[in-house]
């Protein structure tokens, strides 16, 4: 269907896709050919008599390659053969044979559609009137006799007996003046504004009707079931490639829909959200509303490509469909579920649920034959990314319509689209929109296929197999693991000969080991087995140095930030330019992420991971001195203890540490320790200390529940700030104050251990030190920076001019002119002149000195940025005032916040504001793998994210991706005992970490034989906890099974002194064939035996043939 007012043209397509295609205007018709081999455009034929003509529609039968039904503003639609004027009848030219459909009251005909499937119904739209329907379904078939150009071809009787199927049924006649060839009659009363009938029925029919709905036809009975949407209805499109999608146009709302799925729409959108082709919002003129969708169209060759032009513009819009994605009201996308559409950034939209947005998702269910209205489930608000929008050049005048050229070729790597302005004049433009494929492997490799070629670009190659956690070595730390007490690193390892290696750590247990009960060899023969072959790659972690990473502020030059950006471009420019591809790919980001995690980056050690940064050529050196600087303040803060006087310092920076923070609620003393056994709460694996290698920062050293630490009713000083200041400070310094800041402050316990935090003292015996390192090491300009700031001028002049370097003779001269002198003040033009050369200076150190000089303004100083960031932090806590210093400290978050700059959590800490510096780190750069780790440490333990918990689910999902297995399971125990030390804290409430696998029930009464109790354990452990009868006996010793809950055992062994303790004598193995079992260790020797070779092959009890072991 193709509306036509009398001032504007219409351009259609021909139906099956031949090269052919008719513009319609005014009382006008004209049909052309399209030559693609020549490249030009041919006029076939043309009907200049076509009197008030509204709309036409161009039929599909193969039968008449020139049927066409044109409608009037009278309502009446006639059949025409558009080429009749072409062949002579009586050697007499004339228009051809017309077939008029009346209508009963004269109306404006709106809209006219054959049916693809049955040429032979037609559908026609009409305004309404009152008492008489606006959608007539005509069946044409017994007007084609008169419609044939010559006479001597009868009627094929067979044709109707193979009419496609299901039929149209008729409806009752009413009344005497309907016509016989019409077959329903619909829409009472109402306007009908456009119609479509779906590629591949012949029975279901879409309808505009009056401006408010969209309405779906079943038209295989006389009173069809419909389907009603309330929403404004213009134009209707639907795709030649995906039957069951269509699209609808109604006041520059374009939106696409699943025939299967109606009331709840796939996507919204207008022309606002086209933002990837740089569209901007028209205003609206007049009664048009900006953006007005004047027609839209399926690409036939593109999947999911929808083509729509607007109003009064000279230009038509290309809005790729494919791969779009929801996007919740947190700004996150969803479960990443893709549903075949697609499109560009920043808009909201109203879109169902996702359980609703396509029928092929689960739970999502096909609507059936027989449609009937359904109330639309609740909607939320989501967003769409709109990824590759694209528009047509500007034509030099507005367009009046489009058509989209069928390609026949396979893989074109254009869309051709054939234009008319409102002149009639016709153009035709080929886009250059193949489709592009970027796909990743769970091995690195990337996979880009565009139009006819495809390219793997491979990731990484292992000559053997990565080393897993145990393989990589990581130095034992000491740490404070609840409220006050150190333990030792745990290394993670069985020691067996499958590829384990041994424990490592001097420890004496206090008692002796419990003798084992079973063959420790039988495990060899299990059928899972475990070997590591070492390559280059896996031995390369052992190699790692032990020196920590972090580069004090007396160590190397700094590189400025700005410095650092040309570096990178520089050095990005040089990638491109000397690198290949594949190298390239090698550097991205999940490459990264894959060699960090293989060389123990992780949660083990914050020394290990500021060692793994810096020895990634790829990585920034702001990310290893991060992490050694959070190792350096666990290890000022959490020993003995990081809680002191009711506060927690263990992740506060810089800013908690100046602004203070609230203390944790304060629990009271009580008499005696009471503690309800939760079976089944926070279930994480109880470890001793030499069970596993995890972190100092993570590991937990197995504590008491009984025995949570509380705070001694002694304390007088509980929830006082300075005192739990002065108190770390003490630690460092003593009991006495020591050095002098140079301005007076309030908060000077604060800038004193926020000093030690930076690595530097407050007192001059160490600055001192520092200045003759720098000499020492030729960084003359930092130690006359220093100098100059802590007013030793003279130093300064003799320390420059001892150098040999020219450059800092003279400016010693500047600076001799600057110094101020008793009365004295520098002119205004030495001042000019030496800010002209403070421009000219690449040295960050004199740039910052002279600047001082001159402006005697330490907020030019520190908006130096060349300077490393903790080195301008020493100098505010050395040189601000207290409301400046907390100022500038609030400006450097908000700024790393706005630019991503991890190096920002020295100052905001681990916490919500930090967490907001990671999310722009993640999305500036991609390495979820660190924001996981470091969120990892307080979420949820000490506060609950959203964000934190996306991270971490998606670095396991990319663990899992590179089968990295063994490592994802060590973050996952790790994390576990951070949440585990939580728990015990008190920090947080006992939850259900890992929800159970296997249940066992009892056989009497069905109920779990491991409940959450709220008391001790009731009862015999060899009898159900419910109905008191006894457990089955073990197949070999005889006697009764016993179950012992959870947290009755794992307080047990919190109780018990020894450092290895064997469950294997309470654990239980049944076989799930034969349903017999008993004690796992007695199962074991009786298979296996003692020296681990296989010595009965059959299962236990008596009359029973089952291979157990088999199972095994």
């Amino acid at each position: 269907m193709a509306p036509s007012a009398q001032a504007e043209k219409r351009l259609l397509w021909h139906p099956r896709w031949e090269n052919k295609f008719v513009v319609g205007g005014g009382s006008q018709m004209t049909m052309y050919e399209w030559a693609p081999e020549k490249s030009e455009i041919r006029q076939v034929t043309s009907q200049n008599d076509l009197q008030f003509m509204k709309c036409f529609a161009w039929s599909p039968d193969p039968a008449f390659d020139d049927l066409f039904a044109v409608g009037s503003a009278s309502g009446r639609v006639d059949l025409i053969r558009l080429e009749a004027s072409r062949v002579a009848q009586n050697n007499v030219l004339s228009s051809g044979p017309v077939v008029t459909l009346p209508v009963r009251n004269s109306r404006s005909c709106n809209t006219l559609a054959f049916c693809n499937v049955d040429p032979n119904y037609l559908a026609v739209g009409l305004d309404k009137v009152r008492g008489d329907s606006s959608l007539i379904i005509w069946d044409i078939q017994t007007a084609t006799p008169s419609l044939s150009l010559s006479k001597s071809t009868p009627l094929d009787e067979d044709v109707v007996a193979e009419r496609p199927l299901p039929r149209i049924a008729r409806a009752d006649v009413v009344g005497h003046r309907t016509d016989p060839r019409v077959l329903q009659q619909h829409a009472l009363t109402e306007v009908v504004s456009a119609v479509a009938f779906l590629p591949q029925s012949t029975h279901l029919l879409l309808a505009g009707i009056s401006a408010r709905w969209l309405r779906l036809f079943d038209l295989r009975s006389p009173s069809p079931t419909t389907t009603n949407i309330a929403t404004k209805v213009h134009g209707i499109a639907t795709s030649p490639i995906d039957s069951h999608q269509i699209a609808c146009c109604g006041d520059g709302v374009i939106t696409v829909w699943d025939a299967r799925r109606l009331p709840h729409p796939l996507l919204t959108f207008t022309e606002k959200d086209a933002a990837a082709d740089g569209a901007r919002t028209r205003p609206g003129a007049g009664a048009t509303p900006a953006g007005f969708v004047n027609h839209i169209e399926f690409s036939s060759s593109r999947r999911g490509v929808l083509a729509a032009q607007e109003k009064d513009t000279s230009y038509v819009r290309f809005w790729d469909l494919q791969q779009a994605q929801a996007q919740g009201n947190d700004g996150f996308f969803t479960d990443g579920e893709r549903f075949g559409f697609g499109f560009g950034e920043g808009a909201q939209y109203r879109v169902a649920k996702r359980s609703s947005w396509a029928p092929w998702i689960a739970g999502a269910g096909a609507v059936g034959p027989g449609m009937r209205p359904s109330s639309v489930e609740p909607q939320e608000a989501m967003a769409l990314v709109l990824s590759d929008t694209r528009k047509t050049k500007n034509f030099h005048k507005p367009l009046a319509s489009f058509a989209l050229v069928p390609n026949k070729r396979a893989f074109s790597l254009t869309s051709e689209v054939v234009v008319v302005n409102r002149d009639g004049d016709l153009e035709l433009y080929a886009m250059h929109d193949t489709p592009k494929q970027a796909s990743w492997s769970a091995r690195g490799d990337l996979a880009i296929g565009t139009g006819l070629g495809c390219k793997v670009l491979p990731g990484f190659e292992d000559h053997g197999a990565p080393p897993q956690p145990w393989d990589v070595h990581i130095e034992e730390e000491t740490t404070t693991r609840g409220r006050g007490k150190t333990s030792s690193m745990p290394i993670f390892g069985k020691g067996d000969e499958d590829g384990f290696p041994a424990l490592e750590g001097n420890t004496s247990p206090s008692k002796a080991i419990k003798a084992r009960t079973y063959s420790p060899a039988s495990f060899r023969h299990y059928p899972l087995e475990h070997s590591v072959v070492r390559s280059e790659l896996s031995m390369s972690p052992s190699g790692i140095s032990d020196r920590v990473a972090l580069k004090p502020l007396g160590g190397d030059e700094p590189k400025s930030k700005g410095h650092r950006q040309a570096a990178e471009n520089s050095l990005s420019k040089a990638k491109h330019s000397s690198r290949s591809v594949p190298q390239v790919v090698e550097d991205d980001i999940s490459m990264m992420m894959r060699r960090r995690t293989i060389r123990g980056y992780g949660l083990a050690s914050a020394k290990h991971n500021a060692q793994v940064a810096q020895d990634d050529s790829c990585a920034d050196t702001i990310l290893s001195e991060l992490w050694a600087w959070i190792h350096h303040s666990r290890e000022l803060v959490c020993s003995p203890t990081s809680r002191l006087h009711g506060y927690e310092f263990s992740n506060q920076g810089l800013f908690g540490l100046w602004e203070g923070f609230a203390p944790l609620p304060q629990v009271p003393e009580t008499g005696t320790a009471s503690f309800n056994v939760l079976d089944g709460i926070l279930t994480v694996p109880t470890t001793s200390s030499v069970d596993s290698g995890l972190s100092p920062l993570s590991t937990n050293a197995v504590l008491d529940p009984l025995t949570r630490m509380r705070q001694p009713p002694d304390d007088f000083t509980y929830g006082d700030f300075a005192t739990a200041v002065a108190a770390l400070c003490a630690r460092r310094t003593g009991s006495e104050r020591q050095g002098k800041t140079f301005v007076r402050t309030s908060k000077f316990e604060q800038r004193q251990f926020a000093l030690h935090l930076c690595e530097w003292g407050i007192g001059e015996d160490g600055l001192n030190h520092a200045i003759k390192k720098w000499e020492k090491e030729g960084h003359l300009s930092r130690a006359a920076c220093w100098l100059v700031f802590t007013r030793q001028y003279q130093k300064a002049l003799e320390l420059l001019m001892r150098s040999e370097d020219e450059v800092l003779n003279l400016v010693s001269g500047t600076l001799a002119a600057l110094i101020p002198s008793a009365g004295g003040t520098p002119s205004n033009e030495l001042r000019d002149h030496t800010e002209r050369v403070i421009v000219r200076l690449k040295d960050p150190y004199f740039r910052v000195m002279l600047t001082q000089l001159t402006s005697k303004d330490w907020s030019e100083v520190l908006e130096e940025e060349s300077l490393p960031l903790r080195e301008r932090l020493v100098i505010a806590f050395q040189f601000l005032e207290d409301k400046a210093l907390t100022s500038y400290l609030r400006r450097t978050i908000d700024r790393a916040c706005i630019r991503g700059d991890i190096e920002g959590i020295i100052i905001a800490g681990l916490t919500p504001k930090g967490m907001d510096i990671l999310q722009c780190y993640v999305d500036r750069t991609g390495d979820v793998q660190t924001a996981a780790i470091l969120a990892a440490h307080v979420s949820p333990a000490k506060f609950p994210d959203a964000r934190a918990e996306r991270w971490l689910e998606t670095y396991r999902d990319l663990l899992d991706g590179f089968k990295l297995f063994h490592h994802r399971v060590a973050f996952d125990i790790e994390r576990g005992l951070i949440l585990q030390d939580a728990v015990q804290n008190g920090d947080l409430a006992p939850f259900d970490w890992a929800p159970r696998q296997i249940l066992i029930r009892c056989n009497y009464c069905s109920k779990p034989m491991n409940p959450v109790l709220e008391g001790a354990q009731k009862g015999r452990p060899t009898a159900c906890p419910h109905c008191g009868r006894a457990l089955p006996r073990c197949s070999i010793c005889l006697m009764t099974l016993s179950i012992i809950p959870d947290g009755t055992r794992e307080a047990e062994l919190s109780h018990s002194h020894a450092t290895y303790r064997d469950t294997i004598d309470e654990a239980i193995v049944i076989c799930q064939t034969c349903r017999h079992g008993g004690h796992a260790s007695h199962i074991l020797d009786w298979f296996f035996g003692e020296d681990g070779a296989r010595s009965h092959g059959m299962c236990p009890v008596a009359d029973c043939d089952c291979h157990c072991a088999d199972e095994f």
